[in-house]
């Protein structure tokens, strides 16, 4: 009987192996904690060695760490607002990436917050820079140039709400346009009432 040859490693260049390795990890975070996730598993679909992949991330936890920033640099990508524009139009090209892109890859997201909510400092600082990103990037958008504490605090709050919401509802419950209606209505509720001095 002839012996079936293994298949040839396929030879990429390092940040094609590094995409390669993090798209693997973000497929499998949607199957385990990201702390349950085995490095023998992702390098033997990688085809490489458990060795190679340290060559490209020198800890399991900084294979961790790049598996849920890609995610997170993968949801700015999609949640960001025209360059130009009225308010309400800026904010709602925000909220319309964010909640197509949560509805869509809603097991992806949920991993990622999943494994900022397991508590690693280096995780939990990649996920709040995150906020940070999206916090700012809905209060330029809103016209609020000169954001005070309080500002930051509500816009933070009425994220996690659209969240919990792209994550939690179905087609079924609302439409996708008609919840970014709501996300962006609410949104200026909580504008109109800083403006008129009731934070």
């Amino acid at each position: 009987m002839t012996a079936v040859p293994a298949p040839a490693r396929v030879r990429l260049k390092p940040e094609e192996r590094r995409a390669q390795l993090i798209g693997i990890g973000l497929r499998l975070l949607t199957t385990r904690p990201i702390h349950e996730m085995s490095i023998d598993e992702v390098a033997a679909e990688a085809g490489i060695s458990r060795g190679l992949l340290f060559h490209y991330f020198p800890t399991k936890r900084d294979y961790y760490v790049a598996v849920v920033r890609a995610g997170g640099h993968r949801l700015l990508l999609h949640a960001t607002a025209p360059e130009e524009g009225a308010p309400a139009d800026r904010v709602r090209g925000i909220v319309d990436g964010f909640v197509s892109f949560v509805r869509r890859r809603r097991d992806n997201y949920v991993a990622v917050v999943r494994a900022a909510a397991g508590g690693d400092e280096l995780v939990l600082e990649v996920f709040e820079e995150n906020r940070r990103i999206l916090t700012d990037r809905v209060l330029l958008a809103a016209g609020i140039h000169a954001p005070t504490p309080l500002h930051r605090l509500a816009v933070r709050g009425w994220l996690a709400m659209a969240e919990e919401t792209a994550v939690s509802s179905t087609a079924e419950v609302i439409g996708e346009d008609d919840l970014v209606d709501l996300l962006v209505r609410s949104l200026e509720q909580i504008v109109e009432q800083f403006a008129a001095g009731r934070p």
